[in-house]
């Protein structure tokens, strides 16, 4: 499982190259707009649960999407789908 976040400010980044002795610029128009989050499970088959929710995830709803949308496709161990990994959890 991973969480990913979007925002218009994805693609801006905060450091850059530029000559010697020079600051990198970049000008930018400023838009936060909408933050869509995405929370997916995946397993060697695919995606076996996805939710995505505007805004920023909360540990209950992360906590409800894992109990209510992953744990009941996992089998007991040994079997397929029998051990969840978490990114940064």
């Amino acid at each position: 499982m991973d969480e990913v976040s979007k925002d218009e400010r994805t693609l801006s980044r905060g450091y850059g190259y530029s000559l010697k002795n020079t600051f990198a610029i970049k000008k930018n128009v400023f838009v936060r707009g909408v933050r869509y989050t995405i929370l997916p499970a995946f397993s060697l088959q695919g995606i076996i649960a996805v939710d995505i929710m505007e805004g920023s995830c909360i540990k209950e709803i992360f906590k409800n999407f894992v109990i209510s949308n992953v744990v009941p496709q996992m089998n007991s161990y040994s079997g397929e789908q029998s051990v969840l990994v978490l990114d940064n959890a």
